[in-house]
């Protein structure tokens, strides 16, 4: 069963971004492959004011996460991505800790105040040389599964405010739900090639 949601206040937005989030909304209704699913994180990451997008989905388990299932690379660089798959960083990524923990829309810099352990600091301090400093993060949990789905959303520069999050409260749940129905129960985790800009939906 797909997650729910509730009704969220359109006030205080432009009428171009409405017009975006419906626009994601629709193509996360009729998303078919990956690649449809990666344009949708370049339209978001654009609507977000980000610099780079990617989403992932992985298998938890008291509260940890055990095995990361799929990665789809909207556009975070990919040496970055190399290093972090094959390095399996994810297990030391703050955000990924904390939004397993507490699946819901945070910004980075929120998060970054209650990373204290070497481990965390390290991965900040590497992200950073690649660009990817701020950003704002949102998950989903789906007790039925035992997984977690994550978008997150990264720039350079800290652009990010609690308009972003309420953007992400929007969108989140839609794009959810495109991913988990392209993952079936036994797909094998592989990293997607980045989307071009130029291949925006």
């Amino acid at each position: 069963m797909k997650p729910t949601g509730t009704a969220m206040s359109i006030e205080g937005f432009s009428k171009k971004e409405l017009i975006s989030i419906l626009e994601i909304i629709e193509g996360a209704n009729v998303c078919a492959t990956e690649r449809d699913l990666g344009r949708l994180l370049l339209r978001a990451m654009e609507l977000l004011c980000a610099d780079y997008s990617i989403c992932g989905l992985g298998r938890v388990s008291c509260g940890e996460l055990k095995e990361v299932v799929k990665i789809i690379n909207g556009n975070y660089p990919e040496d970055w991505l190399n290093r972090y798959t094959s390095e399996r960083l994810y297990f030391k990524d703050p955000i990924v800790r904390q939004q397993v923990q507490f699946s819901v829309t945070q910004l980075w810099s929120d998060i970054f105040k209650t990373s204290n352990d070497d481990l965390a600091r390290a991965f900040i301090r590497n992200a950073a040389d690649f660009g990817l400093r701020y950003g704002v993060s949102s998950g989903i949990f789906l007790p039925m599964r035992e997984e977690i789905v994550i978008f997150s959303f990264a720039a350079k520069k800290d652009r990010f405010n609690d308009r972003h999050k309420r953007i992400m409260d929007i969108i989140t749940l839609h794009l959810n739900n495109a991913l988990v129905d392209m993952v079936e129960e036994k797909a094998v985790y592989r990293v997607e090639a980045p989307f071009a800009a130029d291949r925006l939906i």
